[in-house]
């Protein structure tokens, strides 16, 4: 199952990402981002992650994954900065894309 999450952070931003991982796996990833990499490393986060789309399919999640991050790039809160896409449109045909607002800092 191909995932699309959002990690928050204690401070009010967040890190909208992909995922492929399953079971603790997936419960224990935040994303790639290097703040988020160096301090679940180190074991100093409190974070807290919403999934927010699963699909059979890898390209309808990465593509939600963009979308998301594309809708989302004025945000001074999200902290997403590379977009990689690469995508056979034709896996696309039925793809449908999710709603989907991040939470306000004080949720």
């Amino acid at each position: 199952m191909h995932k699309v999450y959002c990690t928050y952070l204690p401070d009010g931003t967040y890190y909208i990402g992909y995922s492929s991982k399953m079971g603790e796996a997936y419960e224990k990833y935040f994303g790639s981002n290097k703040q988020i990499l160096e301090s679940v490393k180190s074991g100093e986060h409190c974070y807290t992650k919403e999934t927010l789309f699963e699909s059979p399919k890898k390209a309808e999640a990465k593509i939600q994954e963009f979308l998301l991050q594309w809708e989302n790039r004025h945000d001074p809160r999200m902290l997403n900065d590379m977009i990689n896409v690469r995508l056979r449109m034709s896996y696309l045909k039925d793809f449908v894309p999710i709603e989907w607002k991040p939470r306000s800092p004080d949720q």
